[in-house]
């Protein structure tokens, strides 16, 4: 028979079952399921699954191709976060570092483009919500997993950071990575996440000041939402002599940005002013 098992294709390709499942929730490897819900896979769709595979090992979904140039190390963290491969990718920032490259550095070169190309693909019809949301959910639990890892630059206690979006902001991946950068740098980081209240934050500043607060925001924030809420946090870190920090697309074409507050468009240059507001 051509119809085989979950189980069946594990063996066959070498890997568990449960990135058999990963991979055929993310689209990579077609399946059908029986009307007791378990997985079936046809040999013919195994086949073309094996043919996918490049030299690496990775798999690339046959049905989204990058919506633009990526660099071999950006395809494959888009392949892997799309599969749903969370050690993979804990391993490829293992061995970014490993060679000498930086959490910033990393996180700027590989993982920025491979998520702006996995987001545009689901903007445009290209990729599905599912997907989507596998490939988010998998570079969220790899960042979980990395941080305890995170051999901080600096031995020096540098202050406390808070890192939170606003302006309805739900995507929290970014911001997730600027505290994890802040870490390394040596600051204690309070990762407040996606959709921060504008007043809680601003109360939370006055309570304790924090050395640097960070904000993300990315193109599908609310620009009149974003900039109330950033006017309301703005006045708050200047009243407290807090340095407040902006990223994200949300930011891009704001203007008239309160004066108390800078833009950046990498994380290496948030490294390179965590480091330079130490001292």
């Amino acid at each position: 028979m051509d119809i085989i098992s979950t189980k069946a294709v594990a063996e066959v390709l070498g890997v568990s079952e449960a990135t058999v499942k990963r991979w055929s929730d993310a689209g990579t490897l077609r399946c059908f399921r029986t009307p007791g819900g378990h997985r079936k896979f046809r040999l013919r769709d195994v086949k073309a699954f094996l043919s996918d595979r490049d030299d690496s090992g990775i798999v690339e979904p046959r049905i989204t191709p990058p919506s633009k140039d990526l660099s071999d190390h950006q395809r494959t963290a888009r392949a892997m976060a799309l599969a749903g491969d969370v050690d993979g990718l804990v391993s490829l920032v293992a061995q970014e570092r490993l060679q000498g490259s930086s959490l910033a550095r990393t996180f700027d070169r590989i993982f920025a483009p491979a998520m702006a190309d996995i987001g545009e693909g689901w903007a445009e019809g290209r990729l599905s919500a599912a997907q989507e949301h596998i490939a988010s959910a998998a570079v969220g639990d790899m960042l979980a997993r990395v941080r305890p890892l995170i051999e901080r630059t600096s031995r020096l206690e540098r202050g406390r950071a808070l890192c939170a979006c606003l302006g309805g902001e739900h995507h929290d991946l970014a911001v997730r990575m600027v505290a994890l950068v802040l870490a390394a740098e040596g600051y204690r980081t309070a990762l407040l996440g996606a959709n921060v209240p504008a007043g809680d934050l601003a109360l939370m500043i006055a309570a304790e000041p924090p050395a640097i607060l960070a904000v993300s925001a990315s193109a599908h924030a609310d620009p009149a939402l974003l900039r109330g809420d950033l006017a309301v946090v703005a006045s708050a870190a200047a009243a407290s002599r807090t340095r407040l920090i902006l990223g994200g697309a949300g930011f891009v074409n704001m203007t008239n940005l309160p004066g108390n507050v800078t833009r950046y468009e990498s994380l290496e240059d948030i490294a390179a002013t965590a480091q330079a507001a130490a001292g």
